[in-house]
């Protein structure tokens, strides 16, 4: 049995019993904003105008239990009963990505370097002439041969030709796998994009602060290049977290940028102690919070780790930071399985 979805301003679908409306809608071609498909990103966030329709379980920092009181819903955990209307929120209320378009590309492997144990950085030559419009912070999903997708953030600035990529390789991962043992220079890889809402906000004449951990450093990067390309003068506060020393890289990269940029600090802070006198040592949150007393008139830009932008939400959001004003991409892949929230 089919329900028919009516999705305002695109077309009706028809999603099959037990299906969900995101899936069925990419199924049927539809350009329908998204990002985890695990319910815990918030881009396919939506409202619900009529029908009966029944959601899984997702995190509270992808939908309040205010916004599903309205009618809200996320696309990717949402389930019709009946013939239903939805209306896909539009959180970019000065059209500031009207002029961003989804594309699909191949690229040519140019350079393919190892910074850490585990970290590769990837970058690609656009095979075409056209160039990968995006704004600094969002991410592109990647193709790697017969491998499933993978979410990685651009760490270039818009203004670059070559695509950069930071990958993070896992034990018994696919494209973990392929990156180390098969890709090779001049190897073709799909990139399809761009996606995320968590890119920065040049409109912005208040302070930022940008809370890393891990590769969550490459969206930041982009971030704090592209806000130097523009010129932007506010202070920039970037605290990078990692579980020891070994696992910090970039770090040469951030000293010549801060070189460029007066109001720019970086903070670099591990979990284990390091005699490494000049970083910070403990918790990346419990840093921030100890130097920054007033974050009034502040923007954040969170990245990393899924649990690490939760508590970084939590606690800047406790210390006066309004939601509006916070801006993340935790890195949930597609395959990832969401934890029932207690």
């Amino acid at each position: 049995m089919s329900y028919k979805v009516k999705i305002q301003n695109k077309k009706e679908i028809l999603v099959d019993t037990g299906n969900t409306i995101l899936e069925a809608a990419l199924e049927q071609g539809i350009d329908f904003p998204h990002g985890c498909k695990t319910g815990n990103c918030g881009a396919c966030k939506s409202e619900k105008i009529s029908g009966d329709i029944e959601m899984s379980p997702y995190s509270e920092f992808a939908l309040e239990a205010e916004e599903e009181e309205k009618g809200m819903i996320l696309a990717c955990r949402s389930v019709p009963w009946s013939d239903c209307e939805i209306k896909i929120v539009d959180d970019q209320q000065n059209d500031e990505l009207n002029d961003i378009k989804i594309k699909d590309m191949e690229c040519v492997v140019k350079k393919l370097t190892k910074v850490t144990d585990d970290i590769y950085i990837l970058i690609l030559k656009i095979s075409s002439e056209e160039k990968f419009k995006f704004k600094a912070g969002q991410y592109a999903e990647l193709y790697f041969n017969q491998c499933k997708e993978k979410h990685f953030s651009m760490a270039n600035p818009p203004s670059t030709d070559d695509l950069e990529f930071h990958i993070k390789t896992l034990d018994g991962g696919e494209v973990s796998n392929y990156v180390q043992n098969t890709l090779q220079i001049g190897d073709i890889v799909k990139v399809k994009g761009p996606f995320g809402n968590a890119y920065l906000r040049d409109s912005h004449k208040g302070p930022i602060i940008a809370v890393a951990g891990g590769t969550g450093l490459a969206p930041i990067l982009s971030i704090i290049q592209s806000s130097q390309d523009i010129k932007m003068k506010q202070p920039i506060k970037v605290y990078y977290g990692a579980q020891s020393e070994k696992d910090l890289y970039f770090l040469k990269q951030f000293e010549e940028l801060i070189k460029n940029n007066k109001n720019l600090s970086f903070v670099p802070v591990v979990m284990e102690a390091s005699e490494n006198k000049t970083l910070r040592n403990g918790l990346v949150t419990d840093i921030v919070i100890n130097d920054i007393k007033d974050f009034d008139g502040y923007k954040a830009y969170l990245a990393g780790p899924p649990k690490m932008v939760e508590a970084a939400e939590k606690i800047l959001t406790s210390h006066g930071i309004r939601k509006i004003d916070m801006h993340s991409d935790a890195f949930y892949t597609p395959y990832d399985e969401i934890k029932e929230m207690t």
